[in-house]
């Protein structure tokens, strides 16, 4: 499969009852230590190559641009790290030591408010935007809940991706109420003439690795097929958003359904094996024909219902189950509630998804070592490690996605529009 520049954004949750009573936001004082920190590089980036900033009231960290579906999951896991570390720093300098702040990844609170998870790939712009998509990635996207939905409890019910359930139409320009399954969003930060940036809001804020690397994995090879023109023949939905509502609602496979233009029905999983026998022919080393396998087989296994085999790599089983399991050891009041938001506890010695994990019950496709090296460190293989080695060298004034303004005595703009760029191909230009 080709390399894709593609990375992931979070809006993340601090919470402490004593700072809310009295009008303090966390997100913000975290903000102000990472500016103070080591790892703080320019403007609103660090030093991994990603971008912290503040948003509705939330911090937000988008990764740096990564270009396989492994690195997304290194380089997200790396956000949830710092986070954690901005939520000790700030229970150390703000808070007493019998006072908590609690950091999550999640996307509702109990209130019902829902913020955001975004996906962002860049794509070719040759592509007919809605159209291509809508005819050809759209039944991807209403259908990968099976085995990337996080799960949660809204409404009184336990849905199997919250973003789907909160999902009201194919396609929007809104990213905050009456989202889509497209957004139209239009800022590539690259050559607008060469790329666009497919910026997705139906996926959810995810703690398993597996369920994030199947995510990536499978939307990046799909995307792939679409730019060599290779998905004529895929399924034509006939209500896509009617139907991914009722299926989010359904833990049974059995009561998954997809009804087609010709208004014959299949299930979900039957669209997803369409789209693997696909991408099957694109997947060319033993680390992709594994993730193959990996999808395969988590098909077969949702087939089959062996639930408990998936609960180590489908969240929305897994925390599913570590609710129940919660609620029998403990017969309280929003008991439920408490352990499907535990569950998104960053910290991991608090979150209910990192206990499990160190108690053998999580699969894992990256280490922790690689996570604490690319704390620090920016992929090596885009346009993310120029732009650190440019924020070393120079006295940054300005910076974004794909320029840097630095002044050295002069100001001078280095423009970035490729993604894929490791190397500065340009003299430095007057800004």
């Amino acid at each position: 499969m080709r390399p894709r520049v593609q990375g992931t954004e979070h809006e993340y949750t601090f919470y402490s009852r004593k700072m809310n009573q009295m009008g303090v936001d966390p997100h913000i004082l975290a903000l102000d230590l990472l500016k103070e920190s080591d790892l703080y590089s320019a403007g609103e980036w660090i030093q991994n190559g990603s971008r912290a900033y503040y948003d509705v009231g939330h911090l937000e960290i988008s990764t740096a641009e990564t270009s396989s579906a492994w690195d997304v999951v290194v380089w997200e896991k790396a956000g949830e790290k710092i986070v954690d570390w901005l939520r000790k720093k700030v229970e150390e300098k703000y808070l007493g030591p019998d006072v908590k702040l609690w950091a999550f990844k999640n996307n509702t609170s109990p209130d019902g408010t829902s913020y955001g998870s975004h996906e962002n790939y860049c794509v070719s712009r040759k592509l007919p935007f809605p159209e291509a998509f809508v005819r050809e990635l759209v039944p991807h996207l209403v259908t990968r809940f099976a085995y990337t939905g996080a799960g949660d409890l809204i409404d009184r019910k336990y849905v199997l991706s919250p973003m789907v359930y909160l999902t009201s139409s194919v396609v929007s320009g809104e990213t905050m109420h009456s989202t889509g399954v497209l957004n139209t969003r239009d800022e590539p930060h690259a050559l607008p003439q060469r790329w666009r940036r497919l910026h997705l809001l139906v996926g959810d804020a995810l703690m398993n690795e597996t369920a994030i690397l199947l995510r990536h994995f499978t939307t990046t090879g799909i995307l792939q097929l679409m730019e060599d023109e290779a998905l004529a023949d895929v399924p034509v939905l006939a209500d896509p958003v009617k139907d991914m509502w009722h299926n989010v609602e359904h833990m049974n496979p059995e009561k998954w359904r997809i009804t087609l233009k010709d208004g014959s029905e299949v299930s979900p999983v039957e669209i997803q094996r369409y789209y693997l026998a696909k991408v099957e022919a694109l997947v060319e080393t033993d680390e992709e024909r594994q993730v193959l396998r990996l999808w395969d087989k988590t098909l077969d296994d949702l087939e089959d219902r062996k639930s408990k085999e998936l609960a180590s790599q489908v969240e929305w089983l897994d925390r599913y189950f570590a609710i129940q399991e919660a609620a029998e050891e403990k017969d309280a009041f929003d008991v439920e509630m408490m352990a499907c938001k535990q569950y998104s506890e960053v910290g991991q010695d608090r979150g209910l998804y990192y206990s499990r994990q160190e108690a053998g019950k999580m699969d894992r496709v990256v280490t922790d070592e690689e996570i604490l090296e690319a704390v620090y460190e920016p992929p090596r293989n885009t346009r993310a490690a120029l732009r650190r080695r440019l924020c070393d060298e120079h006295k940054v004034v300005a910076i974004d996605w794909s320029y840097v303004v630095v002044d050295d005595g002069g100001r001078k703009r280095i423009n970035l529009p490729d993604p894929y760029q490791t190397e500065l191909e340009e003299e430095l230009v007057a800004a």
